[in-house]
C-alpha cells in the first residue's frame, strides 16, 4: 500500500490545483503508452474480459478528466500518446487492434469517451487523426448501436457516441430510432425525488450519480441539439437529487459505501461535478461545491496508489476480495469523472464561490424512492437500505440493512459462518446445525414512512416481515418475524469498528436474556442490546481484508437457537462514530 504524494499533497482549493491533480493522475500511465500504445498492460493481471478491452479502459477512462481539462483552456501536453494510441486501437490489420464490440461487450462502455471527446473536443480527438483513422474510429464506434446492451445506465454509451459521430459529420451512421428509444427508456427508470433505478432491475447505488445524472447532465448542457424535452427532464431530475444525494456524504467528505464499483472511488463527486453546471444559487453552487472538494479530498489520507503512482483496485486500501469481475487494472481510472467542472472557466460561479459546510436535511431523512431513511451522526452518513439487490454482482454491496460512512461493510458475510464469523447489519440462519447459512437476496415490498421502514424479504425459503424504527439518539431498533419450519440457529450482527492500527475493545458482552455487545475501534464504537426473551450469545467476529474501509475489522453479533414455529426477534443498534 503506497501514497501518491502528488495527489496526496495537493490542497485542491483552486481551479489550477484540480488541473494538475488531472494531470498528476495521468502522469504514471505515460510509460505505459510510450512504449505499449494502445496495448496497455499494467502488469497487475485482469478482468473477466480480454485484455484488449483493458488496455481500451486505460487509453479510454483518462479521457473523463483530460477532456474538460482542455476544454476549460488547461495544459495537456500528452495529445500525441493519445492520438497513436487511437491510431493502433482502432485499425483492424494493426497487432494492437483493439477488437470489435459484440453483445454486452466492455468496448461498448469504453466508446463513451471517445464518443464525448468527438461530440465536445473535435479538435483534439478528431482532426489530428488521418483520414483513414477517422474513418476507422467512426465506424468501430458506430458498430455499438447493433448489439445488444445491458438495460441501464450503458444506454447513454451509444447517445454519447450518436453526437461524436454527429459532431464530425458522420450523421450518416447515425440510428436516429435507437437514439429516441434508448432516451425513453432512461427516462421510465426515474423513481422520483431525484432517484434513478439502475436500469430494469431499479438498482439504487452511485450509478444513479456518476452515471445516470452524469450523462443526463452531459447530454442537456454540452451536446449540440439535444431532444430539449429530455434535457429539461434531465436537469429537473438532476437539480432533485442535490438534497437526497447529499444525505450519502460525511460532513468530512467520505460517501456511503455502497453498492458496485467501489473501486471507481472519486468518481462519486462526479455529479456534484455535473451538477455545476445547473443554473444553482449562490447557495447551492457553494453547497455542490463543497461536497465534490471534501469527496476528493476525502481520499487523500488512503493508501489507494501503487509504489508507481497507479491506482490500484480496492476501495480505501488495494483489496481484490471486494472487486467485481470486471474490474480490470486500468478500471479505476473512471475516478476521473470527478473533473467535469473544469471545462467551467475561470469566472463561473462554482469557482468563485467557497465551499460550504455540509447541510443535512435533518438527522432523520426519509427517501421513500430509493427505499431508504438516512440518518445523521455524528456528521456521519447512516442509510438504512432495502434497495434491490443486485445478486449479479457481490450480494453484501446491496443487502445490509443499514450502510454507513463510518463504519465499512464487510464483504463475504456468510462465507466463514460455520466458524461463527460474520459480516455486518445482516440476519442470517441456519437449519443445518450452522454449516451453510442464508442471509437476505430478495425484497418482496418496502414501505418508508417517517422514521420506519418495512420490509418483507426472502432468506433461502424463509420469509422475514422486519420492521427497522430509526432513533434520533443515532440508535434504530430491528424486529423481525419469521416462520421456521424447523429448528435453526439465527444470528443478528451490528456495524463493524475497524482495528487497522490499533487493536479494538471490548468495553461489554453479556449474554443470555437481554444479551449486549459493545465494541470500540478506530472509527468508534458500535452496540447491540437484545430486546426480545430470548437467550442469545454475544461474539465477535474478528476479520480480515473483508471490509471496504479497514483491512482488519470485527463484527459484533448475537446468537441464538430457535425452535420451528412462528418467531420474533428484536434489538437495538447503535454507533457512536468518532469525529473528525
Amino acid at each position: 500500500m503506497a501514497y501518491y504524494f502528488p495527489f496526496n499533497n495537493n490542497p485542491l482549493k483552486t481551479r489550477a490545483d484540480a488541473q494538475q491533480m488531472v494531470r498528476d493522475l495521468f502522469t504514471p500511465l505515460i510509460p505505459y503508452l510510450s512504449s505499449q500504445g494502445a496495448a496497455l498492460d499494467l502488469n497487475e493481471g485482469g478482468a473477466i474480459f480480454d485484455m484488449q478491452a483493458s488496455a481500451l479502459e486505460g487509453v479510454a477512462r483518462p479521457l473523463w478528466g483530460i477532456i474538460p481539462l482542455e476544454l476549460g483552456g488547461g495544459e495537456f501536453p500528452w495529445w500525441p500518446l493519445l492520438h497513436n494510441a487511437i491510431r493502433e486501437g482502432v485499425d483492424p490489420t494493426h497487432p494492437h487492434y483493439w477488437g470489435p464490440t459484440g453483445d454486452i461487450n466492455q468496448r461498448s462502455v469504453e466508446m463513451a469517451a471517445f464518443g464525448f471527446l468527438l461530440a465536445v473536443l473535435p479538435e483534439k480527438g478528431w482532426q489530428p487523426l488521418s483520414a483513414t483513422t477517422q474513418n476507422q474510429l467512426a465506424t468501430w464506434l458506430a458498430a455499438i448501436q447493433h448489439h445488444a446492451m445491458p438495460q441501464n445506465n450503458w444506454l447513454f454509451f451509444t447517445l454519447l457516441v450518436q453526437a461524436g459521430l454527429t459532431r464530425v459529420g458522420r450523421e450518416d451512421l447515425v440510428d436516429q430510432a435507437l437514439h429516441q428509444r434508448y432516451l425513453e427508456q432512461i427516462a421510465g427508470w426515474y423513481r422520483g425525488e431525484g432517484w434513478y433505478g439502475d436500469g430494469d432491475d431499479q438498482a439504487i447505488d452511485h450509478y444513479g450519480g456518476f452515471a445516470l445524472h452524469f450523462y443526463g447532465l452531459i447530454y442537456a448542457c454540452l451536446l449540440d441539439n439535444p431532444n430539449e424535452e429530455y434535457a429539461q427532464l434531465f436537469i429537473r431530475h438532476a437539480r432533485d437529487f442535490i438534497t437526497p444525494f447529499s444525505t450519502w456524504f460525511a460532513d468530512s467528505g467520505e460517501a456511503l459505501p455502497i453498492g458496485r464499483s467501489g473501486c471507481y472511488r472519486f468518481a462519486s463527486a462526479g455529479f456534484w461535478g455535473a451538477a455545476a453546471m445547473l443554473p444553482l444559487e449562490q447557495g447551492e453552487m457553494a453547497l455542490v461545491k463543497g461536497l465534490w472538494a471534501r469527496h476528493i479530498r476525502s481520499w487523500q489520507h488512503s493508501p489507494i496508489f501503487s509504489e508507481r503512482g497507479l491506482l490500484t483496485r480496492g476501495y480505501r486500501y488495494p483489496n481484490l476480495l471486494m472487486a467485481e469481475w470486471y474490474n480490470s487494472p486500468t478500471s479505476p481510472w473512471w475516478a476521473m469523472k470527478a473533473f467535469l467542472p473544469l471545462l467551467l472557466p475561470e469566472t463561473h460561479p462554482f469557482w468563485r464561490s467557497e465551499e460550504s459546510a455540509a447541510c443535512a436535511p435533518g438527522p432523520i431523512f426519509a427517501m421513500p424512492a430509493a427505499n431508504s431513511i438516512a440518518q445523521r451522526v455524528n456528521g456521519h452518513s447512516i442509510v438504512h437500505f432495502a434497495g434491490f439487490i443486485e445478486t449479479k454482482f457481490q450480494w453484501d454491496k446491496y443487502n445490509k440493512f443499514a450502510y454507513s460512512t463510518a463504519f465499512g461493510p464487510e464483504m463475504e458475510s456468510t462465507a466463514y459462518g460455520h466458524l461463527l464469523n460474520f459480516g455486518d447489519n445482516i440476519l442470517a440462519f441456519s437449519q443445518d446445525n450452522g454449516i451453510h447459512w442464508h442471509m437476505r437476496h430478495a425484497n418482496k415490498s418496502v414501505q418508508v414512512e417517517g422514521d420506519t421502514m418495512q420490509i418483507l424479504w426472502l432468506a433461502g425459503d424463509i420469509e422475514v416481515e422486519t420492521l427497522i424504527t430509526v432513533l434520533s439518539d443515532g440508535g434504530c431498533r430491528r424486529r423481525h418475524r419469521f416462520m421456521l419450519h424447523k429448528p435453526a440457529r439465527v444470528v443478528e450482527t451490528g456495524f463493524a469498528v475497524h482495528q487497522w492500527h490499533k487493536a479494538h475493545s471490548c468495553l461489554a458482552k453479556n449474554s443470555g436474556s437481554g444479551a449486549q455487545i459493545v465494541l470500540e475501534g478506530e472509527n468508534g464504537q458500535s452496540r447491540i442490546t437484545s430486546l426480545d426473551s430470548h437467550a442469545k450469545q454475544a461474539h465477535a467476529a474478528a476479520r480480515a481484508h473483508t471490509n471496504l474501509l479497514s483491512p482488519r475489522s470485527v463484527v459484533p453479533f448475537l446468537l441464538t437457537h430457535l425452535p420451528a414455529g412462528e418467531q420474533v426477534l428484536e434489538s437495538m443498534f447503535a454507533v457512536v462514530p468518532e469525529t473528525r
